[in-house]
């Protein structure tokens, strides 16, 4: 499934959208309402209706745009230079990143989006789907070349993933732990886990 590119968007959509994935993210998309993001945004609800037609037009394109973000930045890397060690390592890395980068869109790209009615429930699912398959394939063919035990990679690869995920629920940027250690010691666990 391939990334496609977004159209940028006017300046007042991205506030609106801003502010909708922060409150999405920390209240849950269920609990959240178009008052809530109105109040957030000190504009009358009716305003919003102007820039998105319902609440879940705004979980859309959250999470689509977060799709992207991971989709742009770690699948790529399956294909590149190195060992297959090295390139897990890196799209591990890039996974990391990619969540530190976008705390709050992590967010609904994790968890969120199963509020999404179809066919864009399932048209997210299949994007999730690609996603880690790009990652299961890298470990048959780490698996295949005697570099990771034999396992079942689905469990193997959505167990690492599940544990990385974690990040955007406790990461702060005034930590003890920066971004560059989380993402490398994420990328050292991960493959010492498949090994």
């Amino acid at each position: 499934m391939d990334s496609q590119s977004l159209p940028a968007l006017s300046e007042r959509k991205q506030q609106i959208l801003n502010a909708a994935r922060d409150l999405f993210s920390h209240k849950g998309y269920g609990a959240a309402s178009m008052r809530d993001l109105a109040e957030e945004l000190e504009i009358k609800p009716a305003s919003l209706y102007s820039h998105y037609k319902s609440k879940e037009d705004m979980l859309w394109e959250i999470a689509i745009r977060a799709k992207e973000a991971f989709f742009q930045k770690v699948l790529p890397l399956a294909k590149g230079e190195g060992s297959v060690e090295d390139r897990l390592g890196a799209m591990i890395h890039a996974h990391v990143g990619v969540i530190i980068d976008n705390i709050n869109a992590s967010a609904i790209f994790f968890g969120e989006w199963k509020h999404l009615s179809e066919p864009r429930r399932s048209e997210f699912a299949a994007y999730q789907e690609a996603y880690e398959q790009a990652f299961r394939e890298l470990v048959d063919e780490g698996i295949g070349a005697g570099g990771f035990r034999d396992q079942n990679t689905r469990f193997g690869v959505r167990s690492l993933l599940a544990g990385i995920n974690w990040i955007h629920k406790w990461y702060k940027p005034a930590g003890r732990m920066k971004a560059e250690e989380i993402a490398r010691q994420a990328a050292d666990f991960g493959l010492a886990a498949l090994k």
